[in-house]
C-alpha cells in the first residue's frame, strides 16, 4: 500500500472489481462458480458441488480430467504456496455424481435454489437459465424462442457439443454432422484413454443427445454435401466447428523417410504403427507427451522427447512432464532439429543445434541457434508433434466464408461470419480456442448469437451484484494452515501395462481438506461509517497489513472518490479533516479477524454474489 506522488491512489469498488477479486472464476472461460463448488465439497455436500460445477459446463466430467486449469494458475494461493487443486476437486464430485441428464441437473438446481437463493452465481450460460427461457418461450407459443427453427452444427468436438446442448435447451431442433465414425472430435481421437477414458466421453455425448440433439456420424460437409445444401435442406443457421484436422508441417530434411510420422496421425493410428526399439518425439506440448506415452505403452524400449523450449518454458504442464519421467521417458530440451538422418530410406536419428532463443525481441516465433553445438540422437522412429493446422481442402464445400491464408475461418467475437446465419468457432476460428474450456465457451457464445439471429432480437447481458451478510463469528483462518496435497496416481508400471488412467481421484477425507484450503475470495469486508470509532483496532489486528487509516487529504482525488465524498457530505457534514479506511485487496486473506475484533461492530463480513440475465432488445 505505497504512496504515489505522496498520496494513495484508491478506487471505489464496482461490480466488475468484485468479480475480479475471485480470479479463479474470472480466469475460467465458462465462468464456473469455483469457490462455491469447492465450499460445498469442504462442507461435505458433494451433490451440490457437482451441480454447481455442472451448471455452466455441459462437459464437466471431461473437463475434470483434461482442462488446462486456468483457474489454478490464477489462484491467489499461488502468491505464497501451491494453488487449490480445483480441477482435482471437480474430478472428485464428477466421479460421484456425474454424468447426469441436463434436464435432471436443471430440475435439481431449481429445487436447491428455491431453498437457498444464494446457492451459486447465476450466469447467462447457466443450465437452469437456458431451460427456463425455453419453457417460457413454449408457454408463449412464439417461434422466437426456438420452437421450430432447425440448426446444423458441423463438427462434434467440444465447441459443437456445447452449442448443441445450449440450443437444444433453448428449444431448437439441432442436428450435428460429424465426418468421423464416432462423435467427440479430439476428445475421441486426439486425447489418449489413459488421460480421458472414452466411457466418459460417450456418457457426456449421450446426455446431450437425451435432450433431442441428433448426431449424424460419417457425414462430412464437403464436396457431396455443402454449406449451401444445408440451407436448402431447411437449416436456418449453421455453426461450423470442424477443428484443426491437419498436422503442422516442419520443413525438415528427411521427413519423408520411413519411420517418420506426424503426431496427429500417430495418435489416431498408433495401434497400426511400429516404432522399433527407440523413438524420438519432437515437440514440447501435451500432444508430444501423449505420443511419447503411447510409445511406452506399445513396448518401445527407449522413448525420448526433444523440443525448442527449455524445461521450464515447455508448453506441457509440469504434471504431464513428471508423469512422463515416471514412465522412463527422457527429455532433451533446448534443441532445434536440423535434419532427420537415415540409411537405406529409413530413420536412424535426428541432428540438432542448441537453441539460443525461441522468440525474437517483439515476441514472434523466430528460433535462433548456437552454432557449432551439434547433437545427434539415435532413433528408429521420429514423431513430429509440433502442432495442428487447417488447410483449404478441409474447408471444401464452404464457399462464401472468409478464410485466412493459413486456412482459418474469420469470425467475430460473437462467432458470426460474413455469411448471414453462419457462425464459426473452436480451433478452426481465427484467434482459435486453445483448450477444451475455450472451445466449450465458443460453443456457448455461438448458441447465444444463433438464438439472437433466429429470434431477430440481438441479446445483451445484464449483470447485478449482491452482498449477503455472514454470521458475526465468520472465521476462515483454517484455510492458511492446511498443506497442499496432489491427487494419487497409479503406479507407473501398472498403468503402462493396463493402459488405465494415470491420475486417480481424491479420497473423501483428502477432498474435504484440500477444499478447505480455499480462501473464498468472494468474501468481503463491509464497513459501516456510522459505527466507526477511528480507533485503529482493525489496522493493528490485520497481520497482513491490508488496512490503513489515513486522511482524505492523503488520497488522490479521482472522480469516483470525489463523488463518494460528496455523497457522504450530503448525509452528514464533514468535520475538520475527513478520515478514511483504505484496503489493499491483494493482501486480504478473508480471515474475518478485523470484524471480530472491531469494538464498535463497524466491520462485518459479506459474501459477494452476482447474476447475469439475457435481455433482447
Amino acid at each position: 500500500m505505497d504512496k504515489e506522488d505522496g498520496k494513495y491512489r484508491v478506487r471505489v469498488m464496482r461490480l466488475e472489481d468484485y468479480q475480479a477479486l475471485t480470479p479463479c472464476q474470472s480466469a475460467c472461460p465458462l465462468g464456473t462458480d469455483t469457490k462455491r463448488y469447492i465450499k460445498a465439497i469442504a462442507d461435505g455436500d458433494d451433490e451440490k458441488g457437482y451441480l454447481i460445477a455442472r451448471q455452466t459446463n455441459p462437459l464437466v466430467s471431461v473437463c475434470s480430467r483434461v482442462c488446462t486449469a486456468p483457474c489454478e494458475k490464477a489462484c491467489r494461493k499461488m502468491e505464497v504456496e501451491a494453488p487449490v487443486g480445483i480441477r482435482s476437486l471437480k474430478r472428485f464430485v464428477c466421479d460421484r455424481h456425474g454424468v447426469a441428464s441436463p434436464l435432471a441437473v436443471a430440475k435439481r438446481l431449481d429445487e436447491l435454489s428455491q431453498r437457498d437463493r444464494w446457492l451459486s452465481d447465476r450466469t447467462g450460460n447457466h443450465i437452469f437459465a437456458l431451460s427456463e427461457r425455453s419453457r417460457k418461450g413454449k408457454e408463449e407459443g412464439g417461434r422466437s424462442q426456438g420452437t421450430s427453427a432447425r440448426v446444423a452444427i458441423v463438427g462434434s468436438g467440444p465447441a459443437g457439443l456445447s452449442a448443441a446442448h445450449d440450443l437444444a435447451l433453448l428449444g431448437y431442433r439441432v442436428t450435428v454432422f460429424e465426418a468421423a465414425p464416432l462423435p467427440g472430435g479430439q476428445l475421441q481421437t486426439g486425447i489418449p484413454g489413459f488421460r480421458l477414458p472414452k466411457d466418459i466421453v460417450r456418457q457426456e455425448i449421450e446426455a446431450i443427445k437425451s435432450i433431442g440433439v441428433e448426431i449424424r456420424v460419417n457425414s462430412p460437409i464437403g464436396t457431396e454435401r455443402t454449406l449451401a445444401d444445408l440451407r436448402e435442406q431447411g437449416y436456418e443457421s449453421v455453426f461450423i466447428t470442424i477443428g484443426l484436422q491437419n498436422p503442422m508441417i516442419l520443413d525438415l530434411e528427411g521427413a519423408e523417410l520411413k519411420g517418420a510420422y506426424n503426431g496427429i496421425d500417430y495418435v489416431r493410428e498408433h495401434q497400426n504403427i511400429s516404432l522399433g526399439k527407440t523413438c524420438l518425439v519432437i515437440g514440447g506440448g501435451g500432444v508430444a507427451i501423449d505420443c511419447a506415452q503411447h510409445a511406452v505403452r506399445q513396448g518401445v524400449e527407449r522413448v525420448m522427447i526433444s523440443c525448442l523450449e527449455s524445461w521450464d518454458t515447455m508448453p506441457a504442464s509440469l504434471s504431464e512432464k513428471e508423469d512422463a519421467q515416471e514412465e522412463g521417458i527422457a527429455f532433451y530440451p533446448s534443441l532445434g532439429p536440423q535434419r532427420i538422418v537415415g540409411q537405406k530410406g529409413r530413420v536412424t536419428g535426428v541432428e540438432f543445434l542448441g537453441v539460443k532463443s525461441v522468440f525474437d525481441e517483439e515476441g514472434r516465433f523466430n528460433p535462433t541457434f548456437v552454432q557449432d553445438s551439434r547433437t545427434f540422437l539415435e532413433a528408429d522412429s521420429v514423431i513430429l508433434a509440433v502442432g495442428q493446422s487447417s488447410t483449404l481442402p478441409s474447408l471444401s464445400g464452404m464457399d462464401g466464408l472468409e478464410i485466412t491464408p493459413s486456412g482459418m475461418i474469420c469470425a467475430a467475437d460473437d462467432m458470426s461470419t460474413k455469411l448471414p446465419g453462419v457462425f464459426a468457432g473452436g480451433d478452426v476460428r481465427w484467434r482459435f480456442a486453445r483448450n477444451v474450456t475455450d472451445a466449450i465457451a465458443d460453443g456457448q457464445k455461438a448458441a447465444r448469437s444463433i438464438h439472437g439471429y433466429l429470434s431477430g432480437k440481438p441479446l445483451r447481458v445484464r449483470k447485478k451484484g449482491y452482498m449477503r451478510a455472514l454470521a458475526p463469528d465468520f472465521d476462515n483462518l483454517r484455510c492458511e494452515t492446511i498443506e497442499a496435497v496432489n491427487p494419487p496416481k497409479r503406479d507407473a508400471g501398472k498403468r503402462i501395462q493396463t493402459g488405465e488412467e494415470i491420475t486417480l481421484a481424491f479420497e473423501s477425507e483428502q477432498a474435504r481438506l484440500q477444499a478447505a484450503r480455499c480462501r473464498r475470495c468472494n468474501i468481503q469486508t463491509v464497513f459501516d461509517r456510522s459505527r466507526c470509532l477511528l480507533c485503529g483496532t482493525c489496522v493493528d489486528t490485520c497481520v497482513q497489513g491490508a488496512l490503513k487509516l489515513t486522511r482524505m487529504a492523503d488520497i488522490h482525488k479521482e472522480k469516483d472518490i470525489e463523488d463518494l465524498v460528496r455523497a457522504v457530505e450530503k448525509r452528514s457534514p464533514p468535520g475538520k479533516g475527513m478520515t478514511a479506511i483504505i484496503k489493499d485487496e491483494s493482501r486480504c486473506v478473508r480471515c474475518g479477524m478485523c470484524a471480530r475484533r472491531c469494538p464498535g461492530q463497524a466491520i462485518s463480513m459479506a459474501e459477494f454474489h452476482y447474476e447475469e440475465k439475457w435481455e433482447q432488445s
